[in-house]
């Protein structure tokens, strides 16, 4: 309430200060006016005078026009009026006069001034006019003032309202699609631990009759194995889909002598790969290589090669990685491919480039996928100064 009231007493104030500046701006406007009808009016009747008094005599002596001249403006325009001749007298004080306008006749030059005194009594300071002017000027600026600050109020009210209301709208929606992701997510872990899980028990029924069939045993090893690490994978892909990754434990890596022990466990070859280091997290460069491994491995690739390009004045360490592989289908966007739960495979969960996007980003860096006339490509960009060839930066 006290606010309100202050507002209403601020508007108040504005708008009489307002009416004030419209009020002397008026009678300015109107002073002006009226001293231009005076100095116009004074100027005539003294040039009529004059034109009379010549007119009258057949051979004006100049000495008698002047001296005529003065006697008139001393007597009957004393109050309003000075005569002076330049020629031999000074100008009077600006304080007390204000400059008319110069007669010129046979005799001479005539200037004549306004009496400071006589404008004043002529010039009205305020008259009721302008008053009522600066009354309706004061009530309507007010008015305005007060139905806008509603306005603006009430505007304010329905934005508050809508604000609030999107932001129920956005909570619910981010819920809505925190649970179908979470549907997704549950749904996507079922259906690829389904295989590795009816693989190990298939195996483990059989076991008790084969123990001592050797062959078995190790195809049993190596199967459960391979099976156990496909269920660590997902998992770990999981595990990290659900968080952001905060890059906290970064060391210098040996990238071809790490990359080359996961491509054997991934049954990739590694054709080429310069020796070269990173400076990463080893859980997540691991998890990163492991998924593009697997891609490899899932489009029918056996090979990698491996190159290391330094992007000069840009600041980046470029890795090139390209599989022998059926590649990436051209009705696919190869953006769409890096978001979750995207594949163009009949199996797979869709998160393994996903992860490796969020991986690269983590790092400082950015992937891009390419075609190739045989397999598919990846781009890794690093920063220089993550990447080490023989001991010194890229």
């Amino acid at each position: 309430m006290l606010k309100q009231t202050l507002r209403l007493v601020f508007y108040l104030f504005i708008s009489f200060l307002i009416g004030i500046i419209v009020t002397l701006a008026i009678d300015q406007y109107e002073n002006i006016a009226v001293e231009k009808n005076l100095r116009h009016d004074i100027e005539q009747e003294i040039r009529n005078t004059v034109e009379s008094f010549t007119s009258s005599v057949s051979r004006p002596d100049p000495a008698k026009t002047i001296m005529f001249i003065r006697k008139f403006t001393a007597s009957s325009l004393k109050d309003r009026v000075m005569a002076t001749e330049p020629s031999r007298e000074p100008s009077p004080d600006p304080r007390d006069f204000k400059f008319l306008f110069a007669l010129t006749t046979s005799a001479g030059k005539i200037n004549f001034y306004l009496r400071n005194s006589f404008l004043e009594d002529e010039l009205a300071i305020l008259d009721r006019t302008e008053l009522i002017y600066g009354i309706i000027t004061t009530i309507v600026v007010f008015t305005f003032m007060v139905l806008y600050s509603e306005k603006r109020r009430k505007t304010a009210l329905i934005h508050l309202k809508l604000e609030k209301k999107h932001a129920e709208y956005k909570k619910a929606l981010e819920e809505h699609e925190a649970l179908a992701l979470l549907g997704r997510m549950a749904a996507t872990l079922a259906h690829e631990l389904k295989t590795p899980i009816a693989t190990i028990s298939n195996l483990v029924q059989v076991l008790p009759a084969r123990l001592g069939d050797e062959n078995f045993t190790k195809r049993f090893i190596s199967l459960t194995g391979q099976e156990l690490k496909r269920t660590q994978q997902l998992i770990d892909n999981m595990l990290v889909y659900g968080k952001d990754i905060v890059v906290t434990k970064e060391k210098w890596l040996d990238f071809s002598r790490f990359v080359s022990g996961l491509a054997v466990n991934n049954g990739i070859k590694l054709i080429g790969c310069p020796a070269f280091k990173i400076y990463c997290d080893d859980f997540y460069m691991r998890l990163l290589l492991d998924n593009l491994l697997r891609n490899s491995r899932t489009a029918g690739a056996d090979a990698w090669s491996v190159r290391l390009n330094q992007l000069r004045g840009q600041g980046l360490a470029e890795i090139l990685i390209e599989d022998n592989g059926q590649g990436i289908p051209e009705g696919i966007s190869l953006d769409e491919l890096f978001a979750p739960f995207i594949t163009h495979r009949s199996s797979g969960a869709g998160v393994g480039l996903y992860l490796a996007k969020k991986i690269v980003e983590a790092h400082g860096g950015d992937i891009s996928l390419s075609r190739l006339k045989t397999g598919a490509g990846v781009t890794i960009h690093f920063p220089d100064k993550k990447v080490k060839i023989d001991g010194q930066t890229v």
